[in-house]
């Protein structure tokens, strides 16, 4: 009889877009983290805000942090995009990363799993029309991630109100199904 091998724990990265520490974002990015790790796996949050990542200027792109996120990303199976809903789009930090993502190569981060988390004031009907179609062009349909779902948490406001309503228990199912 064949010893049964021993599953590897997957690696989940999740990109926190947003500026607010303590927001519902935030909130949300350790609800996934939660259930990546009572799956068996393991995951980091990346707050954007804390780094330094220049614009893109071009194929030559200066020193900063966009290196050590790269590093982890290369690493991990997974990489949830995590962002409020600024002005119908992604925060400008999460922008600034994914315009960085075109210096990174494609064949770098390919074979990636990926999902979605937003917030918003607005109703979730909202971060679908504005948000959903533009996340899934970028890093399923350009990348060829395989979207594994979003948790589109719309009416919240105030920093930590997230964690009262069901996209709280929703993200950290969506972390186990990683």
């Amino acid at each position: 009889m064949l010893k049964e091998e021993s599953k590897m724990p997957k690696k989940i990265v999740i990109i926190n877009g947003s500026p607010t520490s303590g927001g519902n974002t935030r909130c949300l990015s350790e609800a996934v983290l939660e259930g990546v790790k009572e799956a068996g796996n393991e995951g980091l949050i990346i707050d954007l805000a804390s780094l330094s990542i220049a614009p893109y200027t071009g194929p030559t792109q200066p020193e900063d942090d966009m290196a050590k996120v790269t590093a982890e990303m290369r690493t991990a199976d997974a990489v949830v995009v995590a962002s409020p809903l600024y002005w119908m789009q992604f925060t400008g930090q999460l922008k600034v990363w994914m315009d960085r993502l075109s210096t990174v190569g494609k064949e770098i981060l390919a074979g990636k799993e990926t999902a979605l988390l937003a917030c918003a004031a607005s109703p979730a009907e909202v971060i679908e029309k504005n948000l959903l179609g533009y996340y899934r062009m970028c890093f399923v349909d350009s990348l060829g991630w395989k979207d594994m779902g979003s948790v589109l948490a719309g009416g919240v406001y105030a920093p930590g109100q997230v964690k009262g309503t069901p996209y709280y228990g929703q993200a950290k199912e969506l972390g186990k199904k990683l």
